[in-house]
């Protein structure tokens, strides 16, 4: 069984941010200059390429309420037949912090979404990562107990309004993490380049979660795994960032660390299984 942690989908609207997604990143990354975008244009299509990839279920990071990459249309795929092997978080993306909290509340009382993405360089007005004035964001995951996944990396830090290379350094979740112990942080992209930092910060809380998605295969991203050899087993999650790379892309250089079967069986779905609070 795979658990994708991350991917975006051509879920009914979605279709116009599926389609830019699988070109989003070319000549942005030599890394990815050469990689043939995926065929698939459909929900169908891309079921057919999870089972091909023998990827079980998918978890959708949501984006806001706007019409195109709605938490309303994500509800609405979800509680679909189409939607059934895919999670759905709730997207935070362009809003004040009580916008955010509104919609939390709004979205998690449905009981159909299963945590909370933030795009932190989209808050209005843009705010450290760790300033206090977020905490009633992370006081209505909480009520939900909902997991609370944050997209940083260098890519996000200088696309933001105030383009500064520390935004994203992994440090300013510290007061976060101490602050709520029962509230799971994902770090989607893991910080990169912030390894060793965001490596850092997980190992002194339990309740911080690294999901390299892609910049696995970037310099320095083999840390990532080798930190999940030396204890932090229990908090990498494998992640596609599919379409922005193909499914096979992100599977191989997953495997290709030979990793050992129970290592392989947490990072691929255990340690997901655990945050969705499923038992599939």
């Amino acid at each position: 069984m795979v658990i994708d942690f991350k991917m975006k989908a051509p879920i009914p609207k979605w279709e116009a941010m599926f389609e830019n997604g699988k070109t989003a990143l070319h000549g942005v990354f030599h890394q990815l200059e050469n990689l043939a975008p995926t065929k698939s244009s459909t929900v169908t299509d891309v079921l057919n390429e999870m089972d091909e990839q023998g990827i079980s279920y998918s978890v959708i990071l949501g984006r806001n309420n706007e019409q195109g990459s709605s938490n309303e249309e994500l509800q609405a795929f979800l509680t679909s037949p189409q939607g059934e092997r895919f999670f759905g978080f709730i997207g935070i993306e362009d809003m004040t912090v009580d916008e955010a909290v509104a919609t939390i509340h709004r979205y998690g009382k449905t009981g159909v979404f299963h945590g909370v993405a933030a795009i932190p360089s989209k808050i209005k007005p843009l705010t450290p990562i760790g300033d206090e004035s977020l905490d009633p964001i992370f006081e209505a995951c909480l009520e939900y107990d909902f997991p609370y996944c944050i997209t940083l990396s260098l890519l996000i830090s200088l696309t933001s309004e105030a383009p500064d290379y520390d935004y994203i350094h992994p440090k300013q979740l510290i007061r976060v993490a101490k602050k709520y112990p029962d509230l799971k942080i994902i770090i989607s992209h893991a910080a990169w380049p912030f390894v060793q930092e965001s490596i850092a910060v997980a190992t002194h809380f339990p309740n911080i979660y690294l999901c390299p998605d892609f910049y696995l295969t970037f310099p320095g991203g083999n840390q990532y795994i080798e930190a999940a050899k030396s204890g932090l087993e229990n908090q990498l999650l494998f992640a596609s960032r599919y379409p922005n790379v193909p499914y096979a892309y992100a599977i191989k250089h997953y495997q290709s660390y030979e990793l050992a079967p129970e290592l392989s069986a947490k990072i691929f779905y255990e340690n997901a299984k655990r945050l969705l609070k499923i038992d599939i």
